[in-house]
């Protein structure tokens, strides 16, 4: 009896252990179902679920590219396209609300932007006039000493006529008469430039204030009726049509870029534009922080697609063009300094690919090795298949806890 009871316990408890291991298998089975990864770590997907997903394929493309580095820069004006605007004198501005540009129009070269008025106080009206009759005495001293010397010289004539004095004598008479016109003349002359003066200052004057340059308005501290000061900038002008570009180039790169003449440049915010920029200065010091030299290229925006201070990247070539492989930027995937690329291995299988990635090339990126012209790799949608990968390396036990 006891012997029956025991082999019953055994039999049932086998049975429990092969129901739980089947049921870890069932679990597995489904886990691998469900990110329909293969178990050699190949992705299979249907045609539904290609469509679904959105995945998108591209054939690696041979190309010439020349080899370069790539480095970060910023954008900036060149020299002469930024201006500050300023007032002539201190006073108040007169500038209708629809004259004032606001920040990001274009203005021409001598737009009126406004005017600046200049009232003087009565304290400085009283000195004017001070002034202009104290002028005024000095020219009516100065005529009597022309008519006294001009009398002295008459007097003199006579003597030198009657023999009574010497020749030398009647010389310096018409002398002092010479001296006495020209001082007459020059207080009169002083005194007509100083009244046309006062005539503008002696209650206010007004003067335009015009675009130095021909631009965008990148900042403005101008409103009508406040008081402005010649020393504050009242616009800021930038030319943006041209734009300079002041790339950081580590100093170690420096003899690979020595004879070159343009750079590509783009920017993060519109990957698939490309600038040609021309080589306008390579700076003459080194950043002691980074260790980096800035070099500037000069770069027509004529579609305004580069705006002042922006994050840019540059590429500048430093050898002729050479056979490579390149793939769209979105194909590539990377994960702690590792790059890879999901191959299409067959319609609706994809193998994920360890390549070495290198620059940047529009919007397209340089494949070093692994990956050979002609592969078809997921051009869109390759995090997508990455996130597969990553969940098919979950152990069965710990995607059930989670679900």
């Amino acid at each position: 009896m006891r012997k029956s009871t025991l082999v019953f316990v055994l039999c049932a408890g086998l049975t429990a252990c092969e129901s739980e291991a089947e049921r870890e298998r069932e679990q597995r089975r489904e886990v691998q179902a469900k990110s329909s990864v293969a178990p050699d770590g190949s992705i299979h997907l249907t045609p539904g679920q290609v469509r679904t997903n959105n995945i998108q394929t591209s054939a690696a493309a041979e190309e010439d590219v020349a080899p370069g580095i790539s480095v970060p820069g910023r954008v900036k004006p060149r020299a002469g396209g930024e201006s500050g605007v300023f007032a002539p004198f201190a006073g108040r501005l007169v500038a209708d609300a629809a004259q004032v540009p606001r920040p990001g129009s274009e203005v021409r070269e001598g737009q009126l932007l406004g005017e600046v008025e200049q009232i003087f106080p009565a304290s400085e009206r009283l000195q004017i006039r001070a002034t202009s009759i104290q002028l005024q005495t000095g020219i009516d001293q100065a005529r009597q000493e022309v008519d006294l010397s001009q009398k002295e010289l008459d007097r003199a004539r006579q003597l030198y006529e009657g023999g009574a004095i010497p020749l030398k004598q009647l010389q310096t008479a018409e002398f002092n008469v010479r001296q006495a016109q020209s001082k007459l003349e020059g207080t009169e002359h002083s005194k007509a430039e100083y009244d046309a003066a006062a005539v503008q200052q002696s209650e206010q004057r007004r003067t335009a204030i015009r675009a130095p340059i021909a631009g965008t308005v990148v900042s403005v501290d101008l409103v009508g009726g406040q008081q402005v000061d010649p020393a504050k900038s009242l616009l800021t002008i930038v030319d943006t049509s041209t734009l300079w570009i002041e790339l950081a180039v580590p100093e170690s790169n420096l003899p690979q870029i020595r004879r070159t003449a343009s750079a590509e440049i783009s920017a993060p915010s519109n990957p698939g534009r490309i600038y040609t920029g021309r080589l306008v200065n390579v700076g003459a010091t080194v950043d002691p922080q980074n260790r980096t030299v800035p070099v500037i290229f000069s770069v027509a925006n004529g579609d305004k697609g580069l705006r002042l201070d922006m994050y840019v990247e540059g590429r500048i070539a430093t050898g002729p063009p050479q056979k490579t492989t390149i793939v769209p930027a979105s194909a590539v995937v990377s994960e702690q300094g590792i790059s890879s690329v999901f191959v299409e291995t067959e319609p609706g299988v994809f193998r994920r690919r360890i390549v070495t990635a290198g620059a940047r090339q529009a919007g397209n990126i340089v494949i070093l090795s692994g990956l050979k012209p002609g592969e078809k790799v997921v051009s869109l949608g390759a995090q997508a298949l990455n996130s597969e990968t990553l969940k098919s390396l979950i152990p069965a036990g710990e995607e059930g806890e989670r679900r």
